[in-house]
C-alpha cells in the first residue's frame, strides 16, 4: 500500500488490475485531487483530513472513517478543507474479481445484486454508489489492511481472501444501507429513532451518528424527528434516560452515581440537574418521596 507519486496515473496500475482484478493504495502528499473517472470500482476511504468530496456535483464533506463506492464513469474530486495532505486508502477492483460471470459488468447496482450478495437492490430508493458510509467500529479499515496484507504477501491462494474480505465489507455496508432503505420507504423517521433510543439509551449517542446510519443530513433528521415526534432529539433522549433514571432510582438501592452510568450519564451532576429540571425533584428527594 505505497504512496504514489501521481494518484491519477491509474493507467500505470491497470496492468495489476487487469491481471489481479484489484489494486489498494494509500495517497498522503496532496491536498487536491481534480475531477476524474475510471473505467473500475474504488472504495475510497477516509484515513486522514476535513475533505470537501464532489461527486458528479453532489459536495459532501468527509472526515476520517467515512467511506464511499465510486461507480464506473462517475466524475470526482478531493479538496482539503483544513490545510492538511488528504489521508485515503483507495482499493480499486474489477465486478468479476467477486465471480467470473461477472466480468463486463459496468455497475455498482448489478454486483450488489449478484447471488453470492443476496441483496435486493432495487428496493432501495437511494443509490449506493451515491451515498456516504461511516466505519463506527473500524471494521472496514481493519478489512481493508488484510487486504493489503494479503496484496504484499501474495501468498498461495491470496485472490481467493482478498475476494472474502471484499464481499464482507459488500455485505457489511449492505446492513448501513439496510438502514437507509426502512427510512426511504416512508417509515416514520421519528419511530424508528425511538426505538434505536430504546435499545441504546444507555451508550453515547447523538442524532449525528443516527443521521450517518440513516444516510441523511443532520438538518433534515432533525426537524423530521420533531415533525414525527413533537419534540426535539435532545429533549426526547434527556427525557427518556430521566425516566428509566427514576425507575431505578424508585426500585433499586444502587447510589445515583451508578444510576447515571447505567443511563447514559458520566457526570453525576448534570444527571441530577436534569432530573431536577424535568420532574422538580433531585435524585434524592425523587427516591425518598416515592419510598414514602
Amino acid at each position: 500500500m505505497d504512496d504514489e507519486k501521481n494518484p491519477l496515473n491509474w493507467e500505470k496500475f491497470m496492468p495489476l488490475l487487469k491481471e489481479d482484478k484489484f489494486y489498494i493504495i494509500t495517497h498522503r502528499k496532496y491536498r487536491e485531487v481534480p475531477m476524474h473517472s475510471h473505467s473500475f470500482l474504488e472504495l475510497s476511504y477516509i484515513i486522514g483530513g476535513s475533505i470537501e468530496h464532489n461527486l458528479d456535483g453532489q459536495i459532501t464533506t468527509l472526515s476520517p472513517g467515512d467511506y464511499l463506492i465510486v461507480d464506473y464513469g462517475s466524475k470526482h474530486s478531493y479538496t482539503s478543507l483544513d490545510g492538511n495532505n488528504i489521508e485515503n486508502i483507495d482499493c480499486l477492483f474489477l465486478p468479476e474479481l467477486l465471480d467470473p460471470i461477472l466480468k463486463g459488468t459496468k455497475s455498482l447496482r448489478m454486483l450488489l445484486e449478484h447471488y453470492l450478495l443476496h441483496f435486493n437492490i432495487q428496493a432501495l430508493v437511494q443509490n449506493p454508489a451515491r451515498m456516504v458510509f461511516h466505519d463506527h467500529n473500524g471494521q472496514i479499515l481493519k478489512l481493508l489492511h488484510l487486504i493489503n496484507d494479503e496484496a504484499q504477501r501474495r501468498e498461495a491462494g491470496y485472490i481467493a481472501l482478498i475476494r472474502c474480505y471484499l464481499i464482507e465489507i459488500l455485505l457489511l455496508t449492505m446492513r448501513r444501507l439496510e438502514d437507509a432503505r426502512v427510512a426511504a420507504t416512508g417509515q416514520d423517521i421519528g419511530a424508528l429513532i425511538i426505538a434505536y433510543i430504546s435499545e441504546h439509551y444507555m451508550e453515547p449517542l447523538t442524532l449525528q451518528e443516527l443521521a450517518q446510519r440513516l444516510n441523511y443530513s443532520l438538518p433534515y433528521i432533525s426537524k423530521r424527528f420533531k415533525t414525527d415526534v413533537g419534540v426535539s432529539f435532545v429533549s426526547y433522549l434527556q427525557n427518556y434516560r430521566v425516566m428509566q433514571g427514576c425507575r431505578l432510582l424508585s426500585s433499586t438501592n444502587k447510589t445515583i452515581s451508578e444510576i447515571a452510568e447505567m443511563v447514559g450519564y458520566h457526570d453525576v451532576k448534570f444527571f441530577s440537574e436534569v432530573v431536577k429540571r424535568i420532574t422538580g425533584l433531585s435524585p434524592a428527594d425523587f427516591r425518598r418521596k416515592k419510598k414514602i
